[in-house]
């Protein structure tokens, strides 16, 4: 080392707050280190630079305002001083250009820790390794964390970000596992569900004053549709060694893989239709709801003009293939309403119907009591489980990849279970609150329907049919319905003939008829599509609160087309 009396020079620190947690690297230790360096060296402090910042590369405000200040003070300034050479930078090729760069203002940077005097060829080439190895550092680092996020990833626990409905969270053990956020997780549920169910765009849903504390954008709401995350699964993306994975993960799922399946199914028709738009006549609402009853072709829609001037519109099937299926537009309406009003149940039925699912309920309670007493147990035998498994894993009686392994299998089974137990907890409160719904929707469904916008009608049309409508001309053959409203249907028929062949009072009847409910997921589906025309006629001004229709003052014109 020269002789430095009397040199002049400038500090410069830096930490940042992975080095300060790890090394204690402070700002103030370094300071001293420096001072006490100059004091001891009867060196001249010019000026002093210190910031937080990462040394990746030298775009860091301070460092920047730190080699503007020695270029206009280049006379002043003998030494550029720093505590060690990975505070000045962790870019070998960088920090070497900066060192050219000052040298040529007469500048000589220099590390108290690690002196490198510039004469001797030998500690020059040190002077590359003590750059060198920060940057190695570096890479290794990020190897290493990029190594562990993807193990941890195979092993079911997300570690990035968490999506919207979850939020920080540890399981039993301390580790990292996301967990449900209780105010956002159900309104991301029922906005997979709403959507699902065909009934609202991506703007509509967007838009819609429940949705609002999502804070959702236009391409935010469209990831998360498209986020498996929200099944319970991770995606494993593939690189050089791996192809792309899905695994089960350890956090709780938001929605079932049936629900997301159908989002996507939505996302794919609504692209295709987009990307198709039509010209439609908005009065043909049964456009693609209606199939020929002569070669079971679908029906189209079109207006023809009398020798006049006045249009007469109708439904009709490809004449190009030669079918000549026509009828007019009119005619088909005024009996989809008629349609409708047949499926009306009179209200002494629906009454027994009521009674007769809360007889079901009340049957079926000590049941649904036994299934939820053998849930529990397994959750603790399986955490009792766990809790020895660690204790081995302590006692070093086994290796810590045998305790991953097992440990990693027992959170999935306790997963199965907890969501077991959510479904057997909610199960029962929500079928019968859609079929209650249901009974209210057939009862007012002309109304709904007369009432109703055209996008209403369509909706509604394809919440209640399976496939499409067959009309004759005069009257519509007999339609299949979805299983959910196809079950309430089917029931109230049934109830209504045992009703007219007893006289006892509903109660009593209601006690000897028994509901058998064929649940399914197709069969929970299709009443979960029917409950969500609830809030979409609530929005459009058509009910209440509760479901019930609110009468317009006007009925509307556009239901018949002359």
């Amino acid at each position: 080392m020269n002789n430095l009396k009397g040199k002049s020079a400038i500090l410069y620190r830096r930490v940042s707050t992975t080095d300060q947690k790890l090394f204690g690297n402070s700002l103030n230790a370094q300071q001293s280190s420096l001072k006490e360096f100059c004091v001891k060296n009867s060196m001249i402090i010019v000026k002093e630079f210190q910031e937080d910042y990462s040394a990746k590369d030298f775009d860091r405000p301070v460092a920047n305002e730190m080699l503007y200040y020695a270029k206009k003070n280049k006379n002043k300034i003998d030494y550029l001083l720093i505590t060690s050479w990975d505070r000045f930078s962790r870019n070998t090729l960088e920090a070497l250009r900066v060192i050219e760069e000052l040298k040529k203002l007469n500048i000589s940077v220099n590390s108290i820790d690690s002196w490198v005097d510039y004469d001797d060829p030998a500690q020059i080439m040190m002077q590359l390794m003590y750059l060198g190895m920060p940057e190695v550092d570096n890479k290794v680092r990020s190897q290493k964390v990029k190594t562990g996020m993807r193990q941890g990833l195979k092993e079911g626990r997300w570690n990035v970000k968490q999506p919207v409905g979850y939020i920080k969270g540890k399981d039993e053990l301390g580790k990292p596992l996301m967990q449900l956020d209780p105010l956002k997780a159900p309104l991301i549920k029922k906005l997979f569900e709403s959507f699902a169910a065909g009934l609202y765009s991506q703007n509509e849903l967007r838009n819609m004053p429940n949705f609002k504390i999502l804070k959702l954008s236009k391409s935010n709401l469209s990831r998360v549709l498209k986020n498996i995350v929200y099944t319970g699964k991770i995606i494993i993306p593939a690189n050089k060694k791996e192809t792309e994975q899905i695994v089960q993960g350890l956090h709780k799922p938001i929605i079932d893989a049936d629900i997301f399946n159908k989002v996507q199914y939505q996302l794919s028709a609504k692209s295709k239709n987009n990307s198709k738009k039509n010209k439609k006549s908005n009065d043909l609402y049964l456009r693609g709801h209606l199939k020929c009853v002569k070669c079971s072709g679908n029906l189209t829609g079109s207006a023809s003009t009398s020798k006049t001037g006045a249009k007469h519109y109708y439904y009709h099937c490809n004449r190009a293939k030669g079918c000549k299926e026509s009828f007019k537009v009119k005619d088909a309406h005024i009996e989809l309403i008629n349609l409708f009003q047949g499926l009306k149940p009179p209200d002494e039925v629906c009454d027994l119907f009521e009674m007769v699912l809360e007889e079901h309920y009340k049957l079926s309670k000590e049941s649904k009591y036994n299934q939820i007493k053998v849930t529990k147990e397994s959750i603790s035998r399986i955490k009792v489980r766990q809790q020895k498994l660690l204790e081995k894993l302590l006692d070093q009686v086994i290796s810590d990849e045998i305790y991953k392994l097992h440990n990693g299998n027992l959170d999935k089974d306790l997963l199965e279970k907890r969501q077991e137990l959510e479904n057997l907890n909610d199960y029962q409160k929500d079928l019968s609150e859609y079929i209650e719904y249901g009974l209210i929707l057939m009862q007012n469904l002309d109304t709904f329907f007369e009432q109703a916008n055209v996008s209403v009608k369509s909706k509604l049309i394809s919440s209640i049919f399976e496939d499409k409508i067959e009309f004759d001309g005069v009257k519509y053959r007999t339609p299949i319905f979805k299983e959910g409203f196809g079950f309430i249907y089917s029931k109230i028929n049934e109830l209504e003939s045992i009703k007219n062949k007893k006289e006892d009072n509903l109660s009593k009847v209601s006690r000897l008829v028994p509901l058998t409910i064929p649940f399914s997921n197709l069969f929970y589906k299709n009443l979960t599509d029917i409950y969500s025309l609830k809030e979409l006629l609530y929005n459009e001004g058509l009910t209440d609160d509760k479901g019930l229709p609110l009468i317009k003052t006007e009925t509307s014109n556009s239901l018949l087309l002359h």
